[in-house]
C-alpha cells in the first residue's frame, strides 16, 4: 500500500541518516552516488507542520546526480515523482497533494576556506615585486623566498592574522611571476617601482585617467574601467618621467585617450615601462603575453573567429532556485558570468570573465561599455543596469506584468529549453520571492534583470554572426582588450 505523501516523509526519506540500514543497501545498490550526496547535503528543517516544500541543500559536484532522487523517492515512497533539470525541483505527486522538492546549492566549506580576499591576493605580489625591485633581491626558488625573513614578515603583516594560513596557497603564484618576469623576460637590474613626480604610478593614474577623453569626447571613465596592470615599473625612471611631462605639455590640458595609450604602447615596445597585469598560478610555470601593443594583440585569437554554434549561453539559472548567474562559454577558452555579487541585497549585475583551465579572472567588463554594446543595434532598450528600475515589491512587479511575460516568453523561445517552465509557473516563481515568509525581492529583480538584458542582446542582434560578433565583443571588454583599453603584460 503506497504511503500518505507528506513533506515529513519527503524529507526522511532524502535524509541518509535518517534511513534504516535495509534502505542505505538498497539505496547503495540502486543508485550510484546519490547515497554520497544525500550523506553530504543537507535537509533544510521544515517550517510548519503542513509545509508543502522540502528544500535540499547540495554541494556544487553534485549537482548531476540530483535527478536520481526521482527515481529513489519514486520506489521509497511508492508515488509518481518527476524532476525538472532546469528548474532544479522535483514533484512528488499522490492523490491531490503535492509535495515540491527545491535544491539549492551550498559552497563546498573547504572551497570557502582557501578564499583569499582580491586585495591581499594583489598586495602579496606588489610586496614580491618590490622587494625585487627596491631591495634588488633574485629569488631563483620558493625556498629562497621563504629564506628571506623581511619578505616574509611583510608578507605576514599583508595577509593579517585571519589569512596568515593562506600564504602558502600563494607562495607558487608569487615565485612564477617574479621568476618569468624578472629572470626570464627583464633583468631586474635598473628596473624599479615605477612614480610619477613621487607618486605611485597606479594611484597617479588612478586620479588622471578622469580627465581623459575619447576622441568622441567621452570620458574614459576610473583606472580599473581602463587599465588592468597592478603593478608598474620603469627601466629609467627620469627619462620616462620626462616624456610623460612632454606628452602631457603637448595635450594642453585636454588629454586624448588615443594619445594616453599609443605614448604607453611607445614606452612599452621600448622596454623602458611596463604595466602588469598580475594572476593566480596554480601549477608550475607562468605565461606572460602582451595585450594591447599591436593591431594583433588587441583581439583574442582563441574567439574572434567563433560563430553561434561554438558559443554557448547557459541560462537555466534564470529558473532556477535562488541562483543568480548565468554563464556564456566561448569554445572550451573563456566564460563570461553574468551575477549578482551579493544575493542577500539589492545590487546591479557585474559582467566576470573567466580564462578557462586556470584560476585567472580576466577581468570584469565596464558596465556603460557594456550597455552602449548592447543597444548599437536595434531598436530594444529593455535592460538598464540599476536594479532601482525594477520593481522592489510585488505591487510594483504586478503593474508591468505584461511587460515581464513579453520578455520572458521570448527569451524562453530562444533557448530552446522545453523544460523551461511556462510563463504562469515563473510568475508564481517570482512572486514567491515577493510573498515568502522572509521575503526575498532582490532575487526577483537580479532574475527579471537578467531576462531583460538577454531579452535586448536576441531582439537586437538577429543572425547568428552578428549575435557571436556581439558575445565576442562582451568578452574582449571584459577581458580589457582593444584600442580602448590601456596596453599592458598579463601574466598568468
Amino acid at each position: 500500500m503506497a504511503k500518505i505523501v507528506n513533506a515529513q516523509l519527503v524529507s526522511r526519506d532524502m535524509s541518509y541518516r535518517q534511513l534504516s540500514r535495509t534502505e542505505q543497501t538498497k539505496l547503495k545498490a540502486g543508485y550510484g552516488r546519490l547515497w554520497e550526496v544525500m550523506a553530504a547535503g543537507n535537509v533544510v528543517p521544515l517550517g510548519t507542520q503542513g509545509a508543502r516544500t522540502v528544500n535540499f541543500e547540495y554541494l556544487p559536484k553534485d549537482k548531476k546526480e540530483l535527478s536520481l532522487f526521482a527515481g529513489w523517492l519514486n520506489e521509497s515512497l511508492g508515488v509518481p515523482t518527476s524532476f525538472n533539470k532546469a528548474t532544479l525541483k522535483l514533484v512528488v505527486k499522490k492523490s491531490g497533494s503535492m509535495i515540491t522538492v527545491n535544491f539549492k546549492e551550498r559552497k563546498d566549506p573547504e572551497e570557502s576556506r582557501k578564499q583569499t580576499p582580491t586585495k591581499i591576493q594583489e598586495k602579496g605580489t606588489t610586496d614580491v615585486f618590490n622587494s625585487v625591485l627596491d631591495r634588488d633581491k633574485r629569488y631563483n626558488s620558493i625556498t629562497d623566498m621563504r629564506k628571506d625573513g623581511d619578505l616574509m614578515k611583510t608578507l605576514r603583516d599583508t595577509f593579517t592574522k585571519e589569512h596568515a594560513d593562506k600564504i602558502d596557497d600563494w607562495m607558487n603564484t608569487y615565485f612564477n611571476q617574479q621568476d618569468l618576469f624578472f629572470m626570464k623576460k627583464y633583468s631586474p637590474s635598473g628596473w624599479s617601482p615605477f612614480e610619477y613626480h613621487k607618486k605611485d604610478f597606479v594611484h597617479f593614474w588612478s586620479e588622471f585617467i578622469k580627465k581623459v577623453k575619447t576622441h568622441d569626447g567621452t570620458k574614459v571613465g576610473d583606472y580599473t574601467t581602463w587599465n588592468p596592470s597592478d603593478i608598474w615599473a620603469v627601466k629609467n625612471k627620469k627619462d620616462v618621467n620626462d616624456a610623460i611631462d612632454l606628452a602631457f605639455k603637448k595635450d594642453k590640458n585636454d588629454p586624448k585617450l588615443s594619445m594616453v595609450n599609443n605614448l604607453l604602447i611607445t614606452l612599452m615596445k621600448n622596454k623602458e615601462l611596463v604595466g602588469i597585469s598580475l594572476k593566480k598560478i596554480e601549477s608550475s610555470g607562468a605565461h606572460m603575453e602582451e595585450m594591447n601593443i599591436t593591431p594583433k594583440t588587441m583581439k583574442l585569437a582563441e574567439v574572434i573567429e567563433l560563430k553561434m554554434s561554438d558559443i554557448e549561453l547557459q541560462l537555466d539559472n534564470i529558473v532556477q532556485q535562488e541562483k543568480v548567474t548565468t554563464y556564456i562559454k566561448f569554445a572550451g577558452t573563456h566564460t563570461m558570468n553574468i551575477n549578482l555579487g551579493d544575493k542577500k541585497k539589492f545590487g546591479n549585475l557585474s559582467f566576470n570573465t573567466q580564462v578557462k583551465g586556470t584560476a585567472a579572472q580576466g577581468g570584469q567588463a565596464p558596465v556603460k561599455l557594456v550597455e552602449k554594446l548592447l543597444t548599437a543595434e536595434g531598436t530594444s532598450k529593455s535592460f538598464s543596469n540599476d536594479h532601482t528600475k525594477y520593481p522592489h515589491d510585488i505591487d510594483t512587479y504586478e503593474t508591468h506584468l505584461g511587460r515581464w511575460e513579453r520578455e520572458y516568453n521570448f527569451v524562453k523561445t530562444k533557448t530552446n529549453n522545453p523544460s523551461w517552465p511556462n510563463w504562469d509557473e515563473f510568475n508564481n516563481y517570482l512572486n514567491d520571492f515577493y510573498l515568502a515568509k522572509k521575503p526575498m525581492p532582490q532575487l526577483a529583480v537580479s532574475k527579471l534583470m537578467q531576462v531583460s538584458f538577454y531579452y535586448d542582446a536576441l531582439k537586437n542582434y538577429k543572425t547568428n554572426q552578428s549575435l557571436a560578433d556581439f558575445w565576442i565583443a562582451l568578452l574582449h571588454l571584459g577581458m580589457k582588450v582593444g584600442d580602448r583599453f590601456a596596453p599592458h603584460a598579463k601574466i598568468s
